[in-house]
């Protein structure tokens, strides 16, 4: 199932019924593309059923900030990335701008969304991580970007209301 448009912002997914031995997880593929580009760029197993309905609740909920809706993709992606993941082991992490599921951060794959008050900025990358820092690498990573309107997002949250998950179905939509 493709949700949105690949060439601007698109989720794809799909139930592998090989990957379901019971109808508790609700096993599959999980990508998102953002401009046209894949992530994450292998194929991983998702929980669909959870990560589904964890990217609706994050949808919804967007946080408006103008002052990163505005700055040059590098440096907001680096400081929606340090607001999400603080350097400071004192500060706690604020996920507002996180949309990111776990088949894709498992992937070291990041998707950020910031509105301006009307339309939505989506910045997705595909990160480093550095053991010695215990971060990711930040400088001269490609981010992809798009921009979307309310009713556009407000499509999207409507395909992703189209799953549905039930315990006593072998399909999960």
């Amino acid at each position: 199932m493709i949700i949105g448009d690949p060439y601007k912002f698109a989720i794809l997914s799909g139930v592998i019924n090989e990957w379901n031995i019971d109808d508790k997880f609700c096993n599959g593929v999980l990508l998102f593309c953002v401009n046209g580009d894949i992530y994450p760029k292998e194929v991983v197993t998702a929980t669909l059923e959870s990560e589904i309905e964890y990217l609706r609740q994050k949808l919804r909920n967007l946080t408006t900030d103008k002052r990163l809706y505005t700055l040059p993709p590098q440096q907001a992606f680096a400081e929606i990335y340090d607001i999400t993941f603080p350097e400071d082991i004192h500060n706690d992490n604020n996920d507002c701008f996180n949309i990111t599921p776990a088949a894709l951060s498992d992937c070291n794959c990041f998707v950020f969304a910031v509105r301006d008050g009307v339309n939505i900025r989506i910045l997705a990358s595909k990160l480093t991580y550095e053991r010695e820092n215990s971060r990711h690498k930040l400088e001269n990573i490609m981010i992809s970007e798009t921009f979307l309107t309310v009713g556009g997002l407000r499509e999207i949250i409507a395909g992703l209301e189209g799953f549905i998950f039930g315990k006593s179905k072998k399909f999960c939509y």
